[in-house]
């Protein structure tokens, strides 16, 4: 079965910003997916959007294709740069003195 990873979501949230969507709707995908054609030329059907945001059900994950021209359309070079800049990013000092009250 399908699972969204948190960089899924993360990028789900980019998307949306990206697109001046505030909440996804089925019929909004058809907007993602004009806007990623007109910025980056690739084509990304209304039912591909549909799946990576979870209305529609999927059991498969998003193809490489999907997951690189979403990243890309948020202004990534490819979903694993994507990926790596969280691994990258450092604890703010918030979250470093909030898992010190945590311990």
């Amino acid at each position: 079965m399908k699972e969204y990873s948190f960089h899924q979501s993360a990028l789900q949230a980019q998307l949306l910003t990206a697109c001046g969507i505030r909440t996804i709707i089925p019929e909004n995908c058809k907007e993602i997916s004009v806007q990623i054609f007109n910025k980056e030329k690739n084509y990304l059907s209304k039912k591909n959007a549909q799946r990576f945001f979870g209305l529609i059900q999927d059991i498969a994950d998003p193809s490489q294709f999907v997951l690189d021209s979403l990243a890309r359309f948020t202004g990534n070079k490819s979903w694993d740069q994507f990926k790596k800049q969280f691994i990258e990013q450092k604890p703010s000092p918030i979250h470093v003195q909030a898992s010190k009250w945590m311990l």
